[in-house]
C-alpha cells in the first residue's frame, strides 16, 4: 500500500465511551428515545453529528437547530476529556507505528467523522503535527455524507495524491469499516480494542485484512 488513512476516534484515541457519554447526554435532554447497544454500533459511531441528531431527536430539526446541538454534544465532550486527563493518550503502540511511518516517508492522513473543532482540540492536545499535515486531515464540514458512504475516503485518498486502491484504511467502526469497503480501499484493518465486535467484523467480512486490539502488532498483521 502506498498511504495510510487512519480513523481516529475509537483508533488513534480511545474516546468511544466519552463520545457515547456525550450522546447519552443529550439524547436524554432532548428526545424521549433511548438509546440501544445496536444504536451505539450502528447509529452513532462513525456518523456525523446531523445523521446522528436527525435520527435521535427529530428529523425536522433546521440547520441552526443542528449546529447549535453539535457545537453542545463537542463541548461537552471536550469537557469530559479534560476531566479525565489520565485518558489523553493516543492508542498503545500507535506513536511508534507513526514515527516508523515518518521515517519511511510514508504518506499519511486522518478521515474523521467529527467536527473541525475538536480535530484542532486533537492536533493542540496529541501534537499531531509532528505527523500529520493539518490541511490533508478529512472530517465532517456538512459538505460529503457520512459513514458508511464511501465519500471520506475517497476524498482522504485524493488528498494523499492516491486512488482508494492504493490505501490501507484502520477503523474502529461499523459504519467506517462499511464505507472503507464501499470506497474500494486496498487494505482494511479493523481494530476492536475491546474485541466486542470481532465477531461481526468478521461475519461481515469487515477488516478482511486484520483485526487488532492496538498498534503493538500492526506491522506483523500486515506482513502475514
Amino acid at each position: 500500500m502506498k498511504g495510510i488513512i487512519f480513523d481516529f476516534n475509537g483508533t488513534m484515541f480511545l474516546d468511544s465511551h466519552l463520545h457515547e457519554q456525550a450522546w447519552f447526554y443529550m439524547v436524554k435532554k432532548y428526545s424521549p428515545k433511548a438509546i440501544s447497544d445496536k444504536d451505539i454500533l450502528i447509529n452513532i459511531h462513525g456518523r456525523t453529528n446531523k445523521e446522528i441528531l436527525t435520527h435521535f431527536i427529530s428529523k425536522e430539526l433546521t440547520g441552526e437547530e443542528i449546529e447549535k446541538m453539535s457545537f453542545e454534544k463537542e463541548a461537552y465532550y471536550r469537557e469530559l476529556c479534560l476531566k479525565n486527563k489520565d485518558e489523553l493518550k493516543l492508542t498503545n503502540g500507535l506513536v511508534d507505528m507513526l514515527n516508523q511511518l515518518k521515517a519511511t516517508g510514508t504518506p499519511i492522513t486522518i478521515a474523521t467523522a467529527t467536527v473541525k473543532e475538536n480535530v484542532d482540540f486533537y492536533f493542540d492536545i496529541f501534537h499531531l503535527e509532528q505527523w500529520f499535515d493539518f490541511d490533508k486531515v478529512t472530517f465532517d464540514d456538512g459538505s460529503f455524507p457520512g459513514k458508511p458512504e464511501p465519500d471520506i475516503f475517497i476524498i482522504a485518498a485524493n488528498k494523499l495524491g492516491l486512488i482508494p486502491n492504493e490505501c490501507l484504511v484502520i477503523e474502529d467502526a461499523f459504519s467506517g469499516l462499511t464505507a472503507a469497503k464501499k470506497a474500494g480501499i486496498g487494505k482494511i484493518i479493523a481494530i476492536d480494542p475491546l474485541g466486542k465486535n470481532r465477531s461481526l467484523f468478521e461475519e461481515k467480512q469487515l477488516g478482511s485484512d486484520g483485526i487488532i486490539t492496538d498498534f503493538t502488532t500492526f506491522f506483523e498483521v500486515i506482513a502475514s
